[in-house]
């Protein structure tokens, strides 16, 4: 859960709030407010819990670009992301030929919910403003037109993954637990064309991918394809931890230990939603593991206003409608 505005108070850097009062004295299981101040329950990072609507957009698409935000922050504490460049977007709920996207020339640490663009399928800038790199429009627009999947469209350099595309065979091999949520869900492309400028490459990719979630791109990079960014997250997330954990085995010399076809089977059928209800208590993983990740950026300072030098925690960048000065800071810009 994250504090609703600026203006109702953050979270200080030494654990307690703009009044005083410990944060620990409200991690009861409950959410209070105590003047200025809108504390973050400790166990609650499972609930549905999003900044208040600061754009005047449906609540669907603010919920979307809130989520879309957190994830951009949340690869760029890992690493993922290379500068300016990689791209990650999100369907405008409602529509299927519009999404969101970053301005280029954004880090992503400094993506917001209200700084994130409006685009159509034919590349026209409908909300914010700024444009798309082009090629993050060429893959984007097409895989969310054709691929079943694509309510999130991510594409990322992340290195361990990224490391399999450079071998000459880059298949994953299901050598570990975490490579099975990828059993016969993981697509390559084989052949590198250079920068993707048209819609050609990204209609190719989209039907190399053929409705899996994920693809190897050869001397290249990731794309991963999910229905939610929670889910994008979680894919990106076990596919670097499987990327890293194949480089290392291979490093040994030592054969792989290769787990057989009907263990694989059996794990990625599990793995999914309609199994993980009967042995969860969360009826999605990804949205618990996407959720929890959110919830720890709450303790983490993001930038400093340039007027007053206070930290500005996620809860608040997450809607700003500026970058390096967040309307609401306590000193009233």
């Amino acid at each position: 859960m994250v504090a609703e505005s600026q203006t109702q108070g953050v979270l200080s850097q030494n654990g307690t709030c703009e009044n005083g009062t410990p944060n620990s004295a409200f991690q009861n299981g409950s959410s209070e407010k105590n003047g200025s101040c809108v504390t973050v329950e400790s166990p609650s990072h499972m609930s549905e819990f999003y900044p208040k609507n600061s754009l005047g957009c449906s609540e669907e698409e603010w919920k979307a670009r809130v989520d879309l935000a957190a994830i951009h922050r949340l690869c760029n504490n890992n690493c993922w992301n290379e500068g300016i460049q990689n791209h990650l977007t999100a369907s405008v709920p409602g529509h299927t030929d519009q999404f969101l996207i970053i301005a280029f020339g954004l880090l992503w640490s400094q993506v917001t919910a209200s700084n994130l663009l409006t685009v159509d399928s034919e590349g026209k800038v409908l909300r914010g403003e700024g444009k798309p790199e082009a090629t993050a429009f060429w893959i984007h627009s097409r895989l969310h037109l054709k691929h079943p999947l694509a309510g999130c469209v991510a594409h990322t350099h992340q290195p361990w993954a990224t490391a399999l595309c450079c071998l000459q065979d880059m298949e994953l091999p299901m050598c570990h637990q975490n490579h099975l949520r990828f059993y016969d869900d993981i697509a390559y492309d084989r052949q590198y064309k250079g920068l993707i400028l048209d819609g050609y490459e990204g209609d190719r990719l989209a039907r190399i991918m053929d409705g899996k979630r994920t693809l190897l791109h050869a001397n290249h990079g990731i794309i991963v394809c999910t229905e939610t960014v929670a889910e994008a997250f979680d894919y990106l997330y076990y596919l670097e931890k499987a990327g890293e954990i194949t480089v290392k085995a291979m490093s040994t010399g030592r054969p792989l230990q290769l787990i057989p076809d009907n263990v694989c089977k059996v794990f990625h059928t599990e793995m999914e939603p309609p199994h993980l209800v009967k042995v969860c208590s969360y009826p999605h993983c990804h949205a618990a593991h996407f959720g929890t990740f959110k919830c720890a950026l709450t303790s983490l300072p993001i930038n400093s206003c340039l007027h007053c030098s206070k930290f500005h925690y996620y809860a608040v960048a997450l809607h700003a409608s500026t970058t390096h000065s967040p309307q609401g800071c306590c000193c009233g810009v």
